[in-house]
């Protein structure tokens, strides 16, 4: 069972151990932007507000929405560039419009483009997403290549219990892999990255401070060391709750100082598939972002 999920943006700085750890991004989500130019014109207007959408990122899912072979995408309008490691993950702190499509002869004689799924984020600090309202009219060209332009837009303001919205977007954008992997591929198990990891997993499952210790630079290991017994034991045991059991690496490449891995792993009873993102500390890799 795959999850489209990512761990939320925690403020690190509020921990006890953040100082040390959020350095190394222990704590999850840490992502660079990535260079891209503004593929988006038009507008949208969210509770009389105008709100900036310069970037789309288009995506194909692996099965469609009404039947496995239908061709379908993901368009994602958000606020912001977005690392290759955030597309196909939720964002938190940017406004967005996700819109799913499909080309399906579900409610036609033959195939046609037809929306699915609309849900919007109002605002970067909105409290909640909205789906309500109508599916917007859509044209698009390029399905089925690597280059997707096209049009969205609603002709009249939609209303969702308090909110109201309205957009009329232009954009050009290729088609990107979610799961592509970035830099060189790492060897079966991958590599020190992926040995790393399983130990990372490992000891916090155990709750072994001393032994968490053992895997983490000196300064860091000193940061654990300065702060009280059960601080520690907080903190370990927050990142033990975020951080699955039972996990594989899948595969995963390497790009300098920074690994990603694909991996599998069981929480709450569900298996998810996981981005885990390393970076080099020294001598030791520490896991710098998870999504789920």
């Amino acid at each position: 069972m795959t999850l489209n999920k990512a761990c939320p943006r925690y403020d690190t700085s509020a921990l006890a151990l953040a100082q040390a750890l959020a350095l190394a991004a222990a704590l999850f989500c840490f992502a660079a932007a990535a260079q891209a130019d503004p593929n988006v014109e038009g507008s949208f207007v969210a509770n009389g507000e105008t709100v900036e959408l310069p970037y789309v990122y288009v995506w194909a899912r692996e099965e469609g929405f009404y039947d496995a072979d239908d061709p379908t995408y993901t368009l994602f309008f958000v606020g912001r560039e977005l690392s290759a490691r955030e597309i196909g993950n939720s964002v938190w702190d940017a406004p967005w419009i996700e819109i799913g499509v499909t080309e399906s002869d579900e409610f036609s004689d033959g195939p046609e483009v037809q929306v699915y799924t609309q849900s919007i984020r109002m605002s970067a600090d909105a409290g909640g997403n909205t789906s309500g309202g109508n599916y917007p009219e859509i044209e698009l060209k390029g399905l089925g290549t690597d280059q997707i332009s096209g049009r969205v837009w609603h002709a009249e303001t939609q209303t969702s219990f308090d909110d109201s919205y309205i957009y009329d977007l232009k954009f050009q954008a290729a088609l990107f892999d979610p799961d592509a992997l970035i830099g060189d591929p790492l060897p079966e198990g991958g590599g020190a990255p992926g040995a790393a990891y399983l130990k990372w997993v490992e000891v916090l499952h155990s709750g072994d401070i001393e032994a968490l210790k053992n895997i983490v630079p000196p300064e860091l290991a000193e940061q654990l060391s300065s702060v009280s017994e059960e601080e520690a034991e907080e903190e370990v045991g927050f990142m033990r709750s975020m951080t699955p059991t039972k996990v594989t690496i899948q595969n995963g490449s390497i790009d300098g100082d920074e690994a990603y891995l694909n991996v599998q792993g069981e929480m709450d009873g569900e298996i998810l598939d996981l981005k885990v993102t390393m970076s080099r500390m020294g001598e030791f890799w520490i896991p710098v972002e998870t999504s789920m």
